[in-house]
């Protein structure tokens, strides 16, 4: 109140408790207009403080109510089930609480067009890949738009083997086809070319050009022999028949290179020599025009003698065939194409198939040959074989590393040591073999993988796929092979979480373009009795599937609880099904362990408790710590600037929370609010969001006329590691207003809870941990009945608290008060109520924010004499 009003009413109340006789006598005219006067006083009072209520901008602060014990779990009564067991109901074979996601993959799947790919998002646990499945199962096509596919011998270009596409089992067909086709040609021709029919016209096509070849050479020696020459015959260790003119000298022959020494041995002349050597020379030319002749001769013969073997084989080969062409007519025209060229081939090469021909295979024809057996080229290598497939396939590729999902072209070392490879190396991978189908992929696992994503990106974009070993993608190989692209149509579904769809959809530029379809998977649903039911059920599932004990009523409402809790929050329930799943097998395991033939809620709690000691290693280390007062946590008494903050620490099973100091100290300065853990790069950046909006909540109490000068520094204590998240946000408002207004802080309560800026109490995540966490510190320092937690009034819903603590609130040692602002929460902790929030100064001088007031005025004070001080000196 103003002084004034305080004086005014000061004079009514006086007046009306005056009995003074003679005052009544004799003053009894100014006793009237003095109580007229007071009244006015005190109706302008009234209406002043009605007008500051008005301009009031917060709640007035309550008194917040500690939660009762039934209010900090919420149970599921075993009366929720019809059955005594759950051996009793139907297995769940059905997805349950999944309608969005369900709904996406279904539209996913039964659109084929360009870039409808499924990216399955959500938490690991909820089902994803057997979602998934049985979805793909039940929509996929039961027509057949599978085919088989085959690499075959390309006889224009071997560098670019040629891709066979046939409808469904026909390329295994083929391929056997193909085999039995070529083996009989194997056996035929060559039967045909020991008739005798055959081999007497083709002797006589050999006589003729071998007496043709022998008169050019007859005829050339017969010329040379006059002029003292002869043509020598002779054979080569490798059996190649050569010849060379050599001089004859009597009855000896001797190389025109032993002129000079025959002409030293007085044998023949040097004037014999010379002319010698003259017609050795023109002989010589006139030889190399001769064996001109001679090629030619041996080249006609062999176009004459491949002409007669063809016109013989023509009608076996033709034959054989034609049967080809006939079975495949109603297959692509590629196929008809490589029947043709495969009976060319055959035909322009059948000299393979009487490798003891006197005249031999050329050494061109030879290096014609691809590899060491020349029958390879007419193998037909069959990638993808469809014939046991009924619809479209759905293939997991759960390994996908490059040459699992596109395929490669392998290599094998040659008799030189040289790596070689053809197109029958080729093979298929996980991308061709789901043609026509589905892949599902685990989007972490692919992204793991060098080169994958961008090879896979290349393939959704283009719709085609390229095999090439993994080294030719980062072009360290020197393979030379191409093979034909394969026009692909198949639809992937990537599974992973929230953070890869969403750097994927920002950070890739065409993502968006190929996978269109998001099927997000939630993590909890609302509980209701049918998921009560289907819970039961999937229970009974687990429990057949892999022989465990069946659950009774209590079992199945103790595991209810836990889905609950695991959820988060009351009223709903998660839909992480391994989790459950996994807490099915070790409840069946401890009621195993007693010979129980039923699980009951004893052994659901046991398996839990069990499962939290067996993860909480690091929690005891902490607890111990504390206890030992090596981590400094106060739980009892009062200081100035100081509070019990919670954290949370997880170990991936198991979370578990933690009392954490927090301190500030105040002082004046223009500074601000500096945040220690910020300065050493200890802090994330939602903490330091937290750290900021203090600031904010100052100016709106504090500095509405007037600025603040102040220099505060907060800080976790004993904090070595990095700190995020706003959660103690709201402590660090309770210490800055300690420190500011001087009034000490309970230390046998902890805090929790997110504020903003007009000073409204946020949820907060990890609230059971956190109460608990704290509550175990206590315990073991022995509770007084003054312990207790300030947690949001909107976490409330979230609380399913341990027995222990339930127990503990029952026998008043324990208590849990939920606030909605500040004030409440800073009149819990001081004692002291708070103060509401007023357009104009001052506060209640014997409120927090009173306090603070004036000591801001004294450090406002305090700056503006520095200042002039200052000022002065200068």
């Amino acid at each position: 109140m103003e002084q004034s009003e305080l004086k005014a009413t000061n004079v009514a109340i006086c007046f009306r408790e005056s009995n003074d006789a003679a005052r009544a006598l004799y003053g009894a005219r100014f006793a009237i207009l003095s109580y007229f006067s007071a009244f006015v006083q005190i109706s302008k009072l009234k209406r002043t403080l009605e007008l500051r209520m008005a301009r009031t901008t917060s709640p007035k602060s309550r008194n917040p109510k500690e939660l009762k014990p039934s209010q900090l779990r919420w149970t599921c009564p075993s009366s929720a089930f019809s059955v005594k067991t759950s051996k009793s109901l139907e297995p769940l074979n059905t997805i349950v609480g999944q309608p969005r996601a369900i709904n996406a993959i279904q539209l996913g799947a039964k659109i084929f067009s360009p870039g409808y790919n499924i990216f399955v998002s959500g938490l690991s646990g909820t089902g994803r890949l057997t979602t998934v499945r049985k979805i793909l199962e039940s929509v996929r096509s039961r027509k057949n738009f599978t085919y088989d596919y085959c690499y075959v011998y390309n006889f224009q270009n071997a560098d670019e083997p040629r891709l066979l596409k046939f409808n469904r089992g026909m390329g295994s067909a083929f391929c056997s086809d193909m085999q039995e086709t070529v083996s009989l040609m194997r056996t035929r021709i060559p039967q045909l070319f020991e008739e005798e029919g055959f081999q007497k016209t083709r002797r006589s096509l050999v006589q003729k050009y071998q007496q043709k070849e022998k008169k050019i050479l007859l005829d050339f020696g017969a010329k040379i022999e006059p002029s003292g020459f002869v043509l020598s015959q002779s054979e080569t260790d490798e059996g190649l028949i050569q010849y060379e003119i050599l001089v004859k000298a009597g009855e000896e022959f001797f190389s025109v290179e032993d002129l000079d020494e025959l002409v030293a041995k007085n044998a023949i002349s040097k004037k014999k020599a010379r002319e010698l050597n003259n017609h050795y020379h023109q002989f010589a030319d006139e030889f190399t025009d001769i064996a001109r002749d001679r090629l030619r001769v041996v080249q006609e013969f062999q176009r004459e003698l491949k002409e007669h073997d063809r016109l013989a084989a023509t009608v076996i080969v033709k034959s054989s065939f034609d049967e080809l062409r006939s079975a495949y007519a109603d297959e692509s025209e590629k196929v008809i194409t490589y029947v043709d060229h495969v009976q060319e081939h055959i035909l322009d090469n059948l000299n393979v198939f009487h490798p003891d021909d006197p005249m031999g295979i050329s050494p061109q024809n030879a290096q014609e040959q691809p590899a060491a057996d020349p029958f390879d080229v007419y193998k037909v290598n069959l990638i993808l074989n469809n014939t046991e497939t009924e619809g479209g396939p759905v293939i997991v590729e759960t390994t996908p590393t490059f040459t699992n999902l596109f395929g490669t072209i392998e290599k094998k070392f040659d008799q030189r040591g040289f790596w070689r490879s053809d197109f029958s190396h080729i093979k298929a991978g996980a991308l061709l073999k789901a043609d026509g189908g589905y892949l599902i992929i685990n989007a972490l696992d692919m992204l793991g993988e060098n080169g994958v994503w961008k090879a896979l990106k290349r393939v959704l974009l283009h719709r085609k796929l390229e095999i090439q070993p993994v080294d030719s993608f980062f072009q360290i190989s020197q393979m030379m092979l191409k093979p034909e692209p394969v026009d692909i149509n198949v639809k992937i579904i990537l599974i992973g979480d929230e953070d890869i769809y969403r750097m994927l959809y920002f950070e890739e530029e065409d993502f968006r373009k190929i996978f269109k379809i998001n099927a997000n998977f939630d993590y909890e649903t609302e509980l209701s009795d049918e998921m009560k039911e289907n819970y039961a059920r999937f229970t009974h599932k687990i429990c057949e599937e892999e022989k465990l004990r069946h659950f009774d009523r209590s079992g199945l409402a103790a595991l209810i609880e836990f889905a609950v809790a695991h959820a988060g929050r009351r009223g709903y329930i998660t839909l992480r099904f391994s989790d459950v799943a996994d807490v099915i097998r070790e409840a069946s395991y401890y009621a195993r362990q007693i010979k129980s033939s039923l699980v009951k809620r004893s052994h659901v709690q046991k398996a839990l408790e069990q499962r939290r000691w067996r993860d909480s290693l690091l929690d005891d280390k902490l607890h111990n710590a504390i206890i030992q007062d090596t981590l400094m946590i106060d739980t009892e008494g009062e200081r100035i600037g100081q509070i019990n903050g919670l954290s949370v620490y997880s170990t991936g099973m198991v979370s578990f929370g933690k009392p954490a100091r927090i301190t500030v100290n105040v002082g004046v300065g223009s500074g601000g609010i500096i945040n220690i853990e910020r300065e050493v790069e200890l802090s994330g950046s939602a903490h330091d969001k937290g750290v900021l909006i203090l600031a904010g909540i100052l100016r709106e109490r504090f500095a509405r006329s007037q600025p603040i000068s102040l220099s505060a520094s907060i800080a976790f204590e004993q904090s070595y590691d990095e700190i995020d998240g706003d959660s103690a946000s709201s402590t660090e408002v309770y210490a800055l207003l300690s420190g500011l207004a001087r009034i000490p802080i309970k230390q046998s309560i902890a805090v929790t809870g997110s504020v903003n800026q007009k000073g409204d109490i946020q949820p907060i995540g990890g609230v059971n941990e956190k109460i608990e966490g704290f509550f175990e510190i206590c315990e073991s320092r022995g509770l007084t009945g003054n312990h207790g937690v300030i947690i949001p009034h909107q976490n409330v819903e979230n609380l399913m608290l341990s027995h222990k603590v339930i127990d503990a609130v029952k026998r008043k040692l324990f208590h849990i008060w939920p606030v909605t602002t500040i004030e409440e929460g800073m009149g819990i902790l001081t004692g002291m109520p708070c103060g509401a929030i007023t357009d104009q100064p001052p506060y209640d001088n014997n409120t927090v924010y009173g306090l603070v007031a004036g000591r801001l005025d004294e450090f406002r004070q305090a700056m503006k004499d520095y200042n002039d001080s200052d000022e002065e000196e200068q």
